[in-house]
């Protein structure tokens, strides 16, 4: 019913957090265990609830918290299960920093800070505590993000994130006037691949490095419409992906990419994580990619993210070969 859904405030982990506690919840998964909540959202810890006429103002509520509130780190070091035995989830412990942020939110005190791993029936979580202590090793995440989301079912609204000493942005739709300088982002960072692999002009001219130009994007955006997004820092574009529906219901992520001197600071996390909404709402059950089969780095990197591998091919235009993933999305 229309007014039983909810507006909910979730706190989100940087990149090897999520990887970690997904990585559980995922081994969960391999094992037979499904449960009943909800998949494919960001690892969380629920801070608060609102009714959902109060959308636009909690928009305005994160912003305005996450400009003012530094991420911090926590330390988990809990695996439980909840009274009444339905919930498993693994905990973190309440420091001043994470009891302020949900104070920002409400000043309820009927709370457990939390992150599920499995909402089931009592025998089923019985069964499945086991699997994840043989997973969990206490360690210390970072919380840096901040979602609204509205249930159920689930609606994913915004996510803003909150000061840090890393590179600090935000993600939104790109606009025809800046095809130049995401087409130079793109080519810069797919060049990283090819300075690496061997890929020349001369031995892989349809390599992304190579083949992007201003043409291309531009026939993407207007005649094929396909939704772009790019993350900018201080007005300066250091990333960018698209999206393109498929006939089959899914969807293709196309030319993730990130400057070089921009890696490693959780960027292209908050691209995918951004991506995989925004294919949601676009109603696709699936998410898909290439790549270069060779880079197992890059494969691994996305296998932390819930994709897995579906096949290969081999091309004679290119000197390496494609490889295909895809990732459920409900």
């Amino acid at each position: 019913m229309e007014d039983s859904k909810k507006l909910y405030i979730l706190a989100g982990y940087d990149d090897a957090t999520e990887a970690y506690l997904s990585g559980i919840q995922n081994k969960l998964y391999e094992q037979g265990f499904v449960g009943r909540h909800t998949k494919n959202l960001p690892a969380h810890i629920t801070l608060a609830d609102f009714p959902t006429e109060r959308e636009e103002e909690l928009k305005g509520l994160l912003q305005n918290i996450a400009e003012q509130v530094n991420a911090f780190e926590v330390t988990f070091n809990h695996v439980g299960v909840f009274s009444g035995g339905y919930v498993l989830f693994i905990a973190p412990d309440i420091n001043r920093n994470l009891l302020d942020l949900k104070e920002a939110f409400s000043d309820s005190y009927d709370w457990a800070a939390h992150t599920t791993m499995l909402i089931d029936e009592p025998d089923v979580i019985a069964r499945a505590v086991p699997a994840v202590l043989r997973e969990f090793k206490p360690f210390t995440g970072k919380v840096t993000s901040l979602h609204l989301y509205e249930f159920f079912p689930a609606r994913y609204i915004t996510t803003v994130y909150l000061k840090d000493d890393a590179v600090q942005g935000s993600i939104r739709k790109m606009s025809q006037g800046e095809i130049p300088e995401c087409v130079q982002v793109i080519r810069e960072s797919f060049k990283t691949v090819a300075d690496e692999f061997g890929f020349t002009e001369e031995n892989a001219p349809r390599f992304t490095a190579f083949a992007t130009d201003g043409r291309r994007l531009w026939y993407q955006m207007t005649v094929e419409k396909r939704p772009m997004y790019v993350f900018t820092n201080r007005g300066k574009i250091i990333g960018y992906y698209s999206i393109s529906p498929l006939e089959d219901g899914g969807a293709e992520l196309n030319n993730l990419a990130v400057l070089p001197e921009f890696r490693h600071d959780g960027i292209g996390a908050k691209l995918l994580a951004d991506c995989f909404e925004r294919a949601r709402i676009l109603g696709a059950r699936k998410l898909k990619i290439g790549i270069v089969e060779e880079n197992k780095v890059l494969r691994d990197w996305y296998e932390r993210y819930g994709f897995v591998h579906t096949g290969t091919e081999k091309y004679d235009f290119f000197p390496f070969t494609c490889g295909y993933m895809e990732k459920d999305l409900i």
